[in-house]
């Protein structure tokens, strides 16, 4: 019995280092994940502030008929943005009238939707780059709406 006690004590101390190599490998991966996962969860705000042009295409329903007009144009001017929350103006003609609306709205936590309120309905839109956005806006009443805007930031 002797002569297996050396080799006993042999893998004891060939596992305690394999266990703590493995231990240290496993700290080093938690820190990893930890920093990936922060760097993830801090994800840049998107910045809307600007003057964004583009184009409706939309139905307008009342007394149980409807109106479809495409590439109307439209003006989305984002005045002020406090960190997820946006404040400014969408513009368009109606009837030769240029119409100014104020709006305030907000940037989901997934930094790619956001969302607006203004006096007459909502918008419900989508970040689809730096320079690109999409936004569905409904609005009840007489006459009903419903369009799809397509807005590209105008540059400087």
């Amino acid at each position: 019995m002797d002569n297996f006690e050396p080799l006993l004590i042999y893998r004891m101390v060939v596992y305690d280092k394999k266990s703590g190599a493995m231990r240290s490998m496993q700290r080093i991966w938690l820190i990893v994940l930890i920093i990936l996962i922060t760097g993830i969860c801090t994800a840049q705000v998107p910045d809307l502030v600007g003057n964004w042009t583009g184009s409706a295409t939309a139905y307008f329903v009342g007394d149980g008929a409807y109106d479809l007009v495409e590439d109307d144009r439209v003006t989305l001017i984002v005045v002020e943005q406090t960190d997820r929350l946006i404040t400014g103006n969408i513009n368009y003609m109606h009837e030769g009238e240029e119409i100014v609306e104020a709006f305030a709205g907000a940037i989901g936590a997934d930094n790619k939707t956001f969302y607006i309120a203004e006096s007459k309905g909502y918008g419900f839109g989508t970040i689809i780059s730096d320079d690109e956005i999409e936004m569905s806006y409904l609005e009840q009443g007489k006459p009903a709406i419903a369009s799809i805007d397509k807005f590209h930031r105008m540059k400087a």
